[in-house]
Parts: C-alpha cells; sequence; structure tokens
C-alpha cells in the first residue's frame, strides 16, 4: 500500500538519523539534560489517501552512549479532527500504532490533534495540524545528463538520469511544498549464459558457461522502495508561484534500476511554514555533520510536547493531503550503463561442503544437473522483490 510505503519512508529516515553511529571524528559539545536522556520519538503523517492512520514510536539515542533505540510499548494513542472524531491506534511490539479501519482517508480542511500517553502515565500532545489542499502536479519527467569522473589520471563523462517535476499553485494559496517519492523496477534472473563452477574449493578449476532452467514463479520479479530523502520546496520568493526543473532523483550507471523497465511515482504536499522549518533544520543538521545518516550534536524538536511541560519529545506529527503523478521509463530511452543485479552471482554443481551455504537455483538446461549457489538472493528474485505484477504496471 502506497501510504505504508510513505510513513515507512518517514520513519526509516528520521530513526536512523537518531540511531546510527557516527562515522567522523566526535566533537565536544555541551549538553543539556534532555540530551543525555532518552526522550520520546513520534514519527507518523496522516493523508487523505485510503490506508489505516499509523504512528511509530520509540525512544531516542543520547548523544553520550551507543545503542539502538526501542519501540515505546504499550501507549495509548489517539487522533482527534476539529469535528469531534476520535480514532484510536493500537500497537504492535515494534512501536508501530494503527487503527483497526484500514480504509480510512483524512479530509482536507480538517484540523488533526496526535495525543499520546505512555505506560509510566506521560502525556504528549501534537499542536493542531491543517490538512490544507494542494493542487496537482504540473509535470514529472527526465532529462539525460553527463558526469565527469576522475578515475587513473583520466577524465571519463558518464550518463545520468534526473527526474525532475514542475508544479505551480494558480491560486497563490500553497507556499511551502514537500515532496515524497517510490520506485519501482523489474528485475530477471540470468539464466542464458551462466557461469558454473564444477570442482570445489581447493581443487583444480573446471569451470563452463552454461543455460540454465529454473522455476518460471522466480524468474521474473518486481522491486518497489520508498525514498529516504527529504525533498522541501518554498515559492514564498516566486512571483508565479511556480517550481520549475525540481529535481526528485538522479539515476546513475552501475545501477540495475534502469536496465528492464522503471517507474517513479512522485507526491506532493502542501505544508506549513513550521513543517517545513522543521524539516529544513532536520537537513541543514545533516550537512553539517557529514553523512544523512550521522548522529547529530543537536536535537531537532517538532510540534510534540510534554502535557506538564516536565519532558521535551522529538518528532513532527502532519497531516497532509497528497496529489501523485506516475512515469515509466523503458530500457530503450535512455543511455545510462546498468547492469543486473545478479551479475555477481557464483553457482555451482558440486557435492556440497558442510562449510558452504546452499540455495537450489536450477538445472542445466537439458541435463537433469542441479545448480546451486550460496545466498537465496541469487536463487530466487523473490529474495529481492515480488514475483506479483503491481496493479500499475504498464
Amino acid at each position: 500500500m502506497a501510504y505504508k510505503s510513505k510513513i515507512l519512508s518517514l520513519v526509516l529516515f528520521f530513526i536512523l538519523l537518531l540511531t546510527i553511529e557516527s562515522c567522523i571524528e566526535p566533537v565536544a559539545v555541551e549538553l543539556d539534560e534532555n540530551d543525555s536522556e532518552p526522550m520520546l520519538v513520534v514519527a507518523g503523517q496522516i493523508t487523505d489517501e485510503e490506508g489505516p492512520f499509523r504512528i511509530k514510536l520509540t525512544t531516542s539515542i543520547p548523544i553520550d552512549v551507543m545503542y539502538y533505540s526501542k519501540p515505546v510499548l504499550s501507549a495509548d494513542v489517539r487522533i482527534m479532527d476539529d469535528h469531534g472524531n476520535l480514532f484510536q491506534l493500537y500497537g504492535d511490539d515494534n512501536g508501530w500504532y494503527e487503527t483497526e479501519n484500514k480504509n480510512l482517508k483524512g479530509i482536507p480542511g480538517n484540523s488533526y490533534t496526535l495525543s499520546i500517553t505512555t505506560k509510566e502515565g506521560m502525556q504528549y500532545e501534537s499542536s493542531s495540524v491543517l490538512m490544507e489542499k494542494v493542487p496537482g502536479i504540473d509535470s514529472v519527467y527526465y532529462e539525460e545528463v553527463k558526469h565527469t569522473r576522475f578515475e587513473g589520471g583520466e577524465n571519463y563523462e558518464d550518463n545520468w538520469l534526473n527526474i525532475l517535476l514542475n508544479t505551480h499553485d494558480p491560486e497563490g494559496t500553497v507556499k511551502y511544498w514537500y515532496f515524497e517519492f517510490e520506485e519501482t523496477w523489474e528485475v530477471k534472473m540470468l539464466t542464458d549464459y551462466v557461469m558454473v563452477q564444477h570442482s570445489p574449493p581447493g581443487t583444480a578449476d573446471d569451470i563452463s558457461w552454461e543455460s540454465v532452467d529454473i522455476s518460471d514463479e522466480k524468474r521474473v520479479c518486481w522491486v518497489t522502495r520508498p525514498s529516504l530523502s527529504i525533498i522541501v520546496a518554498s515559492t514564498v520568493s516566486s512571483p508565479m508561484n511556480e517550481i520549475k526543473k525540481l529535481q526528485i532523483q538522479s539515476l546513475g550507471p552501475g545501477s540495475d534500476k534502469l536496465l528492464i523497465k522503471y517507474s517513479i511515482r512522485v507526491t506532493q504536499s502542501s505544508i506549513s511554514r513550521e513543517l517545513y522549518d522543521f524539516w529544513k533544520q532536520l537537513i541543514d543538521a545533516n550537512e553539517n555533520v557529514g553523512g544523512i545518516y550521522d548522529k547529530i550534536p543537536a536535537q531537532v524538536y517538532g510540534n510534540m510536547s510534554c502535557c506538564d511541560g516536565t519532558k521535551k519529545a522529538l518528532g513532527y506529527f502532519s497531516a497532509l493531503s497528497v496529489k501523485e503523478k506516475r512515469i515509466f521509463i523503458d530500457k530503450s530511452e535512455h543511455h545510462v550503463e546498468t547492469v543486473s543485479a545478479y551479475k555477481g552471482c557464483y553457482y555451482y554443481d558440486f557435492e556440497q561442503l558442510s562449510w558452504i551455504p546452499k540455495s537450489y537455483f536450477g538445472t542445466i538446461s537439458d541435463t537433469d544437473t542441479k545448480l546451486y549457489c550460496s545466498d537465496d538472493f541469487c536463487a530466487d528474485c523473490r529474495d529481492y522483490g515480488t514475483n506479483i505484477k503491481p496493479d500499475f504496471w504498464e
């Protein structure tokens, strides 16, 4: 479900931002007591797309220690709107809370508030957030560009594909914009010319190239991944209140995404100045410390607060109206150098050794000789994606 992928995108970015160890040299900073104590982390949004309302609750990582955050369990989580409707969310063992009704949709023009009471009795509440209407996307398209790289003292030019977006608000009411994307691409197991090792390790190499017969159910799959990027924009300074050639994604050589067929679904939403500032602070904090998943030396607070004022919370609860546009790109429509995800797979037909993992792949064509590989990824495309063709696939 597109909604779940969108929520997962937001949660993965925000939780990883707070949890993964830094790869940069430590910096000595002054901390207040809230920086050295775990805090509630709230990640989630509701939209006007069909799906359950979902919220993720975890604890933050104190900056002076290193361990992974823990899910917050057994909390009372509710969402209320300004028309008196209340939506109860129920939790699982991973800190996810969602409504029993799986077909809810937020209503543009309504305001929503998130309320949380932990099992310890601490109460948190978000500010009231308005689900603002948003116009449709004008266009999503791609342009092929060249990037120069330096290798071995030589200059090389590589083809890249930039995914771009144009949009505008004819009424001039939307000034702050939020974008997400979800990518889907087709993959296919390599079977026509496969390198097969016939001799076990420690013996003379005996290699041949073979065609392989495999089960159809594991031959072709589709991989779908949500974005982990934060993409926000402002048209405050635009007289026409328009966005032109906003880069959503960039695809370069060495990837398998463009090898057969690729699709990207881009969504846009109108957001408040407060949410825009929140995302900008996260982006700026990341740029200042290096990697996108580095720990940051200061917390970025959102619109969640403890009702008695004794504790702080991290994260932002939002309500977004969503407009989407999808495009497809076939391998014949670009010049980007691509490779199969299975190019490096290794297959063998010798007697299994106890210390060599074994996953069945298929048989050499016109024989009964069985081939194996060292992991499930190289044996079955379903380990990478799903063999159920998406409803939207052209």
